[in-house]
């Protein structure tokens, strides 16, 4: 069938999708009836587990051999679900194409981007000549310098990362682009210059696109028309104004107010308290450098000075890039300092391994990605035992483990023991990481990204899970985000980091309500719409 300019780039019809697990047969996807046409932008929204993702990949029939499909998924007026494998690859990358949600892991790690790009122009075309002056060509398209062909992804940010994803997705001039969550863990900067990117390839080119994300205020920026999604239902449809200004559904109503408001004093979680007794966490004039092959060196922490008192939540915020990571990896002793000193209490922290031991347990990190930081063969009980086995600690491990787990508010603590990673949901996985710390009674968590990834009611439970640890435990807690958002909802202080810097620091509410440095104002004049104001001050 050749399309027409009256066929829909996408049409799903009474879709169907079942997967088979240990219990049998469970629905996915239920009775999914959509369009998209040329030059439209559909949003779909919702939490994990409703559907979203399952609704994409049927879309270029990428799902798994334990999927059952009913319906049907059209592309160009052409079923997807009866082609054979030859048809079904012309149509990938050349009529439809995907950016999927984490490029560092889509993208070959030893492979270079040049080559990536380049890859589904010579699948599709074998005999194209000039596909190199191609490449470039796509790489300016998003913003890219043609010197990055020769680049690996890991020399690249995040934010690089995914604009060479959807080089990818453009490569073969696809009528239609779907974009799982393309901007997640992406700062805000960032974050508007992909978006930005779509919606300038949607206006020039004429193409489809159908986006998906668990954020409606990112959907808000980018599409004229709004799904949302519950237990693989539809239960909200129609164009964004009215899907986020007035929505109808319980869900859609719920997503719109999820996510917290800088200066809204409801998203605001913590309340002021005075420092606990007990030593304080210092950098005092830090400078990292890095050298770099060929000569030269670049210098990712500037001459920094910070301060985390116990029962504190200081928020450390700032785009990729901008030395926030490093400067953590400098207060747990993972990173020796060019110069200055790391402080804890009186005394500053020492070299020694030996030495070292105890002051990790006193300080403990808590990573952004509970996936790669848990160990997949190991059960809960193996990961939250393993760092009293390191350090030793006297007394009975079964009862270590259950009271940390208790803590982390994983109960009843014997339920999840023998349970193994994959059998957890994100904020499962992300309490599981936290009960690890915890089991050695630390003093101070310096958490790097704690909930980029989750959805946003888990969001608001891990970050309330956090404050309760400080009240109940006096623990103080560097948390490093690019997150304004949640800077507003949980910390005391705020630091901006701009280029290894701090550039602006002090009370949450002067910093976010009242900044002054022009770096914050950028950060606070790129926030995505703000949703939950929205809907209160249009009342429909």
């Amino acid at each position: 069938m050749t399309p027409t300019s009256e066929t829909p780039l996408l049409e799903y019809r009474d879709l169907t999708v079942d997967y088979r697990t240990p219990r049998g047969w469970e629905p996915a996807v239920r009775g999914v009836s959509l369009s998209l046409g040329a030059g439209e932008t559909l949003g779909i929204a919702g939490e994990s587990g409703c559907g979203k993702t399952t609704l994409a990949m049927a879309a270029l029939r990428l799902l798994p051999r334990d999927a059952r499909i009913g319906g049907s998924v059209l592309v160009g007026g052409v079923d997807v679900t009866g082609l054979s494998w030859g048809k079904l690859r012309a149509l990938r990358w050349a009529q439809a194409s995907i950016v999927f949600q984490g490029a560092m892991h889509s993208l070959n790690p030893v492979r270079t981007v040049g080559d990536q790009i380049a890859e589904p122009i010579r699948l599709h075309s074998p005999a194209a000549k000039g596909v190199p002056q191609r490449v470039t060509e796509l790489l300016a398209q998003v913003e890219l310098p043609a010197a990055r062909t020769n680049a690996y992804p890991h020399e690249l940010s995040g934010g690089q990362r995914q604009r060479v994803m959807i080089a990818m997705a453009l490569a073969c001039d696809p009528d239609l682009v779907i974009a799982d969550e393309p901007t997640t863990a992406l700062d805000v900067v960032v974050q508007q210059q992909v978006l930005d990117r779509l919606a300038v390839l949607v206006a020039e080119r004429g193409v489809g696109l159908m986006m998906i994300s668990h954020d409606l205020s990112v959907l808000a920026a980018s599409c004229r028309r709004v799904v949302v999604m519950q237990d693989g239902l539809v239960v909200e449809d129609g164009p964004s104004d009215q899907v986020i200004h007035r929505p109808q559904h319980p869900h859609a109503r719920a997503l719109a107010a999820a996510f917290p408001t800088v200066g809204d004093p409801a998203s605001r979680l913590v309340e002021h308290a005075e420092p606990g007794p007990g030593p304080t966490l210092a950098a005092e004039r830090l400078t990292v450098d890095f050298p770099l092959r060929g000569g030269g060196g670049v210098r990712a922490v500037d001459g920094v000075s910070l301060q985390v008192r116990p029962g504190e939540i200081v928020a450390l915020v700032g785009q990729s890039g901008s030395g926030k990571t490093t400067l953590a990896r400098c207060l747990l002793g993972v990173q020796q300092p060019t110069s200055g000193e790391v402080r804890y209490g009186d005394a500053p922290l020492p070299r020694s391994s030996r030495r070292l031991r105890g002051y990790r347990r006193s300080v403990q990190l808590v990573l952004q990605d509970p996936t790669g930081a848990l160990n997949p063969r190991h059960s809960v009980y193996e990961a939250v035992a393993e760092g009293p086995r390191v350090h030793r600690l006297p007394g009975d491990e079964a009862a270590i483990v259950a009271a940390a787990l208790e803590q982390a508010e994983l109960r009843p603590p014997e339920r999840f023991l023998p349970v193994l990673p994959s059998q957890l949901s994100g904020g499962q996985r992300q309490r599981v990481v936290i009960a690890g710390a915890l089991a050695l009674a630390p003093t101070f968590l310096v958490a790097d990204e704690p909930v980029a990834s989750l959805d946003a009611s888990v969001r608001r439970e891990i970050l309330a899970l956090l404050l309760r640890l400080r009240t109940e435990l006096g623990l103080g807690a560097l948390v490093i985000t690019h997150d304004l958002g949640l800077a507003w909802t949980i910390a005391d202080r705020v630091a901006v980091m701009h280029q290894g810097r701090i550039v602006e620091s002090g009370p949450a509410e002067e910093v976010l309500l009242d900044p002054q440095h022009d770096y914050t104002k950028l950060l606070l004049s790129v926030l995505p719409t703000n949703v939950e104001n929205d809907v209160a001050a249009d009342p429909g």
